[in-house]
């Protein structure tokens, strides 16, 4: 009995002892101390761990951009190679052999390397008819007529090699591209067409690609290859062709916003990262073509799991022995900091006559800081009791909100300023002036702007939107001058104007100087302005700078709209082509009216060649237009310039050159003209 009461009694002390020194600063400042260095030895790792990953997956999206790169250079290599074969067969294709079956046949099985080449080499005459197709296995006369299809008409109509989309083989039936020649007689009439299948499956167009074969398939990465319509040419799973890219899940988002960005089309078109891993792609000119590798985010970050498990281990060990140092060592250092506690103590609790200690060092320094400080806080708070009393009286009287805040804090508000914040006086006392801004970043933004003119010796004077009764933003200029310039601490008085009513009056104003009021679009000088910009952006990028084209518009038969159904009739069409032309275009386009019946438009981030094919795409909206007057149908045209922004070039330059273009198509009889 007696050994377990010793027990309970060294348990007991033992307990009372911890009671004791929990609660202690040594306490606090050992457990705060030990915790912000786990936290930080916690958040080294987690950044160095961060940056390594970012850094290893910005390797792993460049080694991907070049990987696509490389990838569509071999698509363009291998499309190059097989329209030079059949460059190289035409010539061979005259029209005496075209109407010879018998020669015609012979000569195709002695072109073992062309046949080699296509899954079909077939020749049809000017009428589409086909003469003969010839395959790897031998020569055949298929009954089929290709007169319809797109690719015939094309390679006819442009007198030059064209490549289809992707589609059934008349022969093979299988998926295939199709790459078709004209052949073209001495007086340049076209007697036929020379077509060659290539294959997009079973070692067919993608066959050089490194997943062409499904050799990556197992661990996710997979290269795909898609048309300008956006359907899978060349997948490893043979069951994705001829599909849209929206059918492959793990390319679907890229692809996606590949086409808002407005399907850039160049060797370095892009790479996206997100949550489920990183596509990389680049197009090829020539066909028009998209070459996308897909990487999953798992197999990217496989490597570095591991190594952020055993640099955590790590790291929490080395942690927990400092932390136990750390403990050591402030235990020791806090020791006289108790004799300062107690005599404070004394004091808080009305024993005047305890006295602070007298200590050397630190704790005797500290001692009569701190008997100093207390003195003067006391004094500062009669004289800071004084002002605020005197400055309450003013802020009740004014018709203008005023305020004072000191260290981002409202200490006194006027009435004018709840009234036009809609808040009590009780809910703004004591507030951060983040409560007036419906972002808090603005509230920063504009202390440092007060900050730099109270620097500059001067007034600070601005204007932003601040929240008002019911959370409705209203616009306010914001006046402030420091309580005393020398002593930021002082605090700021502020005046608070509503000037809701200008801004919108200013705002309309600004408006209606840009825009034309009959079809809403920019007007002349709206548009200079966005030329300017244009510049601006370019010089500042310069060797990055994008390319950007104008285009000018002139409408053709509109005179007739008006002397037949008069200027409201006129009216109706003028909105209804600039509704035409807004439907044509991208959000990030310009579209403006420079005259009566002149329009422009400036496309950023477009060459000329894209901005020809806009331009064609507008021209026909602008001829689908129909008003019918008195039953009968009024429909104008357009004559549509052209013009790239080229280095060096002004503004009037530019514009000349597009109105120059626009001029020759004027004279063509209308469509479009390139500068």
């Amino acid at each position: 009995m007696a050994a377990d009461d010793a027990a309970r009694a060294v348990q007991g002390r033992r307990v009372g002892v911890v009671a004791r020194w929990l609660p202690t600063l040594k306490a606090r400042l050992a457990v705060g101390s030990t915790l912000v260095l786990f936290a930080t030895i916690v958040l080294t790792l987690a950044q160095m761990l961060r940056v390594a990953e970012e850094h290893t997956e910005a390797a792993v999206e460049q080694q991907q951009q070049f990987e696509v790169q490389h990838n569509a250079d071999i698509v363009g290599r291998r499309v190059r190679s097989m329209q030079l074969a059949l460059s190289a067969t035409a010539p061979l294709l005259s029209p005496e052999l075209v109407a010879d079956t018998r020669r015609l046949r012979e000569f195709l099985l002695s072109q073992a390397s062309l046949r080699a080449s296509f899954v079909a080499v077939v020749v049809a005459d000017g009428e589409g008819r086909v003469v003969l197709a010839a395959t790897r296995d031998g020569v055949a006369v298929p009954q089929a007529d290709v007169a319809r299809t797109a690719t015939f008409e094309r390679a006819r109509r442009l007198r030059r090699p064209v490549i289809s989309s992707p589609t059934l083989g008349v022969v093979s039936g299988r998926p295939v591209v199709v790459l078709a020649h004209p052949l073209i007689d001495a007086e340049d009439r076209v007697y036929g067409v020379l077509f060659g299948s290539l294959a997009l499956m079973e070692g067919g167009l993608a066959a050089d690609l490194a997943d062409s074969e499904g050799s990556n398939t197992e661990d996710g990465e997979v290269t795909v290859v898609t048309d300008a319509e956006g359907r899978i040419v060349s997948h490893p799973d043979p069951a994705f062709v001829l599909r849209p890219a929206s059918a492959e899940p793990r390319l679907a988002p890229a692809h996606a916003r590949w086409v808002e960005a407005g399907r850039p089309l160049s060797a370095q078109a892009g790479t996206w990262s997100d949550e489920a891993g990183v596509v990389a792609m680049a197009g090829e000119p020539e066909t028009g073509w998209q070459v996308w590798r897909i990487l999953p985010r798992a197999q990217l970050q496989a490597p570095l799991r591991d190594a952020r498990a055993e640099a955590f281990r790590v790291g929490m060990l080395f942690s927990l022995a400092m932390a136990l140092l750390l403990v050591w060592f402030l235990s020791l250092q806090l020791r006289p900091l108790e004799r300062l506690q107690r005599r404070a103590a004394q004091l808080l609790a009305g024993d005047q006559r305890a006295a602070w200690p007298e200590a050397d060092g630190e704790i005797g320094r500290l001692a009569a800081t701190l008997r100093q400080v207390v003195a003067e806080r006391m004094r500062a708070e009669e004289a800071r009791a004084v002002v605020l009393r005197r400055l309450g009286s003013v802020l009740e009287a004014s018709p203008v909100g005023l305020m004072f805040e000191r260290d981002g804090r409202l200490e006194l508000v006027s009435a004018e300023v709840c009234r036009l914040l809609g808040r009590d006086e009780s809910r703004l006392i004591g507030a951060s002036t983040e409560i007036l801004f419906a972002v808090p970043a603005e509230d920063r933004t504009m202390r440092q702007e007060a900050a730099a003119a109270f620097a500059a010796g001067g007034v600070y004077e601005g204007e932003w939107r601040l929240v008002g009764a019911d959370g409705l933003l209203f616009w306010s200029r914001l006046r402030a001058l420091p309580v005393d310039a020398a002593d930021p601490r002082a605090g700021t008085i502020w005046c608070m104007y509503d000037i809701s009513g200008q801004v919108d009056a200013r705002q309309q104003l600004e408006h209606a100087a840009r825009h034309d009021p009959l079809t809403g679009l920019l007007n002349r000088d709206g548009l200079a302005k966005a030329v300017q910009q244009v510049l601006a952006a370019r010089a500042q990028a310069g060797a990055d700078a994008r390319p950007a084209t104008l285009v000018m518009i002139d409408l053709d038969r509109f005179k007739p709209v008006n002397d037949l159904a008069g200027h409201a009739a006129g009216d109706t069409m003028l909105r209804r082509v600039a509704a035409a032309i807004l439907e044509s275009v991208r959000s990030s386009d310009s579209a403006a009216r420079i005259g009566g019946d002149e329009f422009a438009l400036l496309l950023p981030h477009c060459d000329g060649r894209q901005g020809q094919a806009v331009a064609a795409k507008v021209g026909r909206a602008i001829c689908a237009l129909q008003l019918v007057h008195d039953g009968q149908p009024l429909q104008v045209g357009a004559s549509l310039g052209v013009a790239e922004l080229c280095a060096g070039s002004s503004a009037d330059q530019w514009l000349a050159a597009a109105d120059a273009a626009c001029y020759d198509a004027k004279r063509a009889g209308g469509g479009v003209a390139m500068a």
